[in-house]
């Protein structure tokens, strides 16, 4: 499976939401968290714990309105377990972005692993810059509209 199939099964499994509410990132957190459709194997108050702890260790804020929160620890052991989901915030919150910028969607990420949690950092930041790609999102896609964004673009990259 290539890492864009990876990518887009993964936002599949996951999911896209709209309206999370929250006035702080932890309040964020725990409304997405409620909503998420979580795999078995995840505790839901542990996860938006973790999400919680890890934001108060550095900002997971990427810069232009986005954020990439995922839990320090693998809460997931297999790859069927694996999640991205797009979550759009009812309204900009505060991550203490280096750009200045609140955060408007989140991309949580539950992966098995720290080598496969980087490969799915480094291929969503390099996404996230790309300027029509953010403009999509400023228009909340649906979840087909999303995945086949990110494979076009992910596909084209190589």
């Amino acid at each position: 499976m290539s890492d864009s199939d990876a990518i887009v099964a993964m936002i599949r499994a996951g999911g896209v939401y709209y309206n999370v509410c929250g006035n702080t990132p932890c309040e964020v957190f725990h409304d997405a968290v409620a909503a998420l459709n979580l795999p078995d194997c995840v505790d839901p108050e542990r996860l938006a714990v973790e999400l919680c702890e890890r934001e108060g260790l550095m900002t997971t804020s990427i810069g232009f309105g986005i954020a990439l929160p995922h839990p320090r620890t693998n809460l997931v052991s297999s790859a069927a377990d694996q999640r991205i989901y797009c979550c759009f915030l009812d309204k900009p919150v505060n991550f203490d972005a280096m750009d200045g910028l609140p955060v408007t969607v989140l991309f949580i990420i539950l992966s098995v692993n720290p080598k496969v949690h980087l490969d799915i950092l480094s291929r969503l930041s390099w996404l996230l810059q790309q300027e029509d790609f953010l403009t999509l999102l400023q228009h909340k896609p649906e979840v087909d509209e999303l995945v086949a964004e990110v494979d076009r673009h992910l596909s084209s990259q190589g």
